[in-house]
């Protein structure tokens, strides 16, 4: 059994590299950025006022001021500014020449013959100058970014239609286990639905890749060789799920090993999820996770998930908050970094969900995050401050 950060370093080592491609933007969201955007020009272009009132001269205050037009967002100035007067202007909208300041409409009289008082003892500026928020050649996104609306909002300003990403991994899903069938079938017995398959499709999805339904495949050593040998040629990476542990049925590290695999670890310190491997041969990767619903779910978020990201050069996004328990917790077992399920109560603080354990899937329904307890730590007491994966 080894660590949850040397099991992460073992896998970078064999890092798979997609290659990239050109997407439109409206295919971009979730992807990674493979190039730097840079601003075209400058933000805003213009010296824009930041609300609708009157631009004049901050000297001629308080007036009277002669009124010589109205400007509206997206026209043009057609008078410059000059002593003893103004203009209308509307927010959004360019500020005319000779102008340094806008009045707030809230603070402005009309006179009967057309000219305008301000009525307050001082006004704020309220414009914003041209280059305020970025210069043309300006870093707008670093490559590695993974795009979200407001990135794709920000790559449009620049101009883009289309923008390079790191290509997404092409992931099977085969789940293992003679005792599953289809989750459009009735299970009879000890049968059960195969939601694995459709909770790992969803991760994978989450993280920008594309993911393949392989189906079920039963427990047979030489079925599963057979179906694990055909399903990679077309694959960039391979999740199993189930026959990860150490009985009899649980077939997946021995199996990839006798199809030339080399096995980086089988057993990592995590609870849930203890049993997982990583293996590789000649450029192909394949996770064994756990059948269990709730192990196969953590070990994708902290093993797979990390390994796609730096396949794609994604940068490392902080997904955890530091937040206080609302009850105690205690533990027996304390050799293995525990990821509990979490809510956030009413308080603003944590408390751990209904848990019963790696096959309670339900449990994940409420839950918004796995708090961590590192090894060794049996108690949490409430109003300790632990740290909450977010997921």
């Amino acid at each position: 059994m080894i660590q949850l950060e040397k099991a992460r370093a073992l896998a970078e080592k064999y890092t798979i590299r997609p290659g990239t491609e050109t997407v439109s933007l409206e295919d971009a969201l979730g992807r990674v950025l493979a190039e730097d955007v840079y601003a075209d020009r400058d933000a805003p272009p213009f010296p824009r006022a930041t609300m609708d009132g009157y631009a004049c001269r901050q000297e001629d205050l308080p007036g009277p001021l002669e009124v010589l037009e109205t400007i509206p967002a997206g026209n043009m100035p057609t008078r410059k500014i000059e002593p003893g007067q103004c203009s209308k202007i509307m927010t959004g909208a360019m500020v005319p020449e000779g102008a340094d300041c806008v009045i707030m409409q809230e603070y402005v009289k009309s006179e009967a013959n057309g000219t305008i008082i301000f009525t307050d003892s001082e006004t704020n500026v309220n414009i914003d100058p041209r280059g305020q928020d970025l210069k043309e050649g300006d870093l707008l996104l670093q490559k590695g970014t993974r795009m979200t609306p407001g990135h794709l909002g920000i790559i449009s300003s620049s101009g883009m239609t289309q923008v390079r990403v790191a290509r997404s991994l092409v992931i099977g899903i085969l789940a293992t286990g003679s005792e599953l069938i289809e989750t459009d079938q009735l299970p009879e017995g000890t049968q059960i639905r195969n939601s694995n398959s459709h909770q790992l499709a969803g991760q994978v999805r989450q993280a920008g890749h594309i993911p393949r339904l392989l189906g079920i495949v039963e427990d047979q050593r030489e079925v599963l060789a057979k179906r694990i040998s055909v399903s990679i040629e077309n694959l960039d990476l391979l999740i199993l799920t189930g026959g990860a542990s150490v009985g009899e049925l649980d077939l997946v590290p021995g199996v990839l090993e006798e199809l030339g695999f080399r096995l980086e670890y089988d057993r990592v310190a995590m609870q849930p999820g203890k049993p997982v491997s990583f293996a590789h041969r000649n450029e192909k990767v394949c996770f064994g996770l756990s059948g269990n619903p709730v192990s196969s779910f953590v070990q994708f978020e902290m093993l797979v998930r990390p390994y796609l990201d730096t396949c794609t050069g994604a940068i490392p996004v902080n997904r955890r908050i530091t937040i206080r328990m609302g009850k105690d917790f205690e533990r027996k077992k304390v050799d293995r970094h525990l990821f509990l399920p979490v809510f956030i109560n009413g308080e603003g603080i944590c408390e751990p969900v209904d848990f019963h354990g790696s096959g309670h899937l339900h449990a994940l329904d409420k839950a918004i995050g796995f708090a961590e307890i590192p090894a060794g730590h049996t108690v949490i007491r409430k109003g300790d401050f632990v740290n909450v994966r977010l997921i």
